[in-house]
């Protein structure tokens, strides 16, 4: 080989290794900027309710949890919700419903969806307090309702949720859900 062949292929490397290290200085760059963004971020965490499954009456008598479980599903499904999360809450009001009341309870989430999707918000439903009247099968579910917009709070307000509920075969039903006045 010859100097001048040697000298091109020297300066090729040396071309090649330099690209190398700029494109890794842009790399750890990226990677530098990335990571600062995400240490700067605000993040939200919504948490989806437990999907309850069918519950049952056993000799004319409901269990206390299984109700509970089911009222805390349906406060969560109707009040804890995001743009990207109203089909799913539908499908839970759907699910534990009692057949003639779905239709005014779905038509009842559907305009709580509505207001969701237009304002472009997502409300957070914190419960407090859970009171019980089983001879009417009816729970009462105290806590606070927060409202975002992106990650901001822009309001917070104390809730009383009445939930009623019918025996439909051998299961317990939503029939009723409904806000009560909270006296402050």
């Amino acid at each position: 080989m010859n100097f001048d062949t040697l000298s091109r292929r020297m300066k090729s490397a040396q071309r090649a290794r330099n690209m190398v290290a700029v494109l890794l200085a842009v790399a750890v760059a990226a990677n530098l900027l990335l990571s600062l963004r995400v240490a700067q971020e605000n993040t939200q965490v919504v948490l989806i309710p437990s999907r309850v499954s069918d519950g049952m009456v056993a000799r004319g008598a409901a269990d206390i949890r299984y109700i509970e479980a089911l009222s805390l599903d349906a406060v969560y499904a109707m009040y804890t919700i995001s743009p990207g999360t109203i089909r799913y809450g539908r499908d839970v009001i759907d699910r534990i419903s009692s057949a003639q009341d779905r239709a005014r309870l779905l038509e009842y989430y559907d305009d709580i969806a509505e207001d969701i999707r237009l304002r472009r918000i997502s409300t957070v439903f914190r419960p407090e307090k859970i009171e019980h009247n089983l001879a009417r099968l009816q729970i009462t579910v105290d806590g606070n309702l927060a409202t975002y917009l992106d990650t901001t709070e822009v309001s917070r307000g104390r809730r009383r949720i009445l939930l009623g509920f019918v025996e439909e075969g051998s299961s317990i039903r939503l029939s009723r859900m409904e806000l009560l006045e909270v006296a402050e």
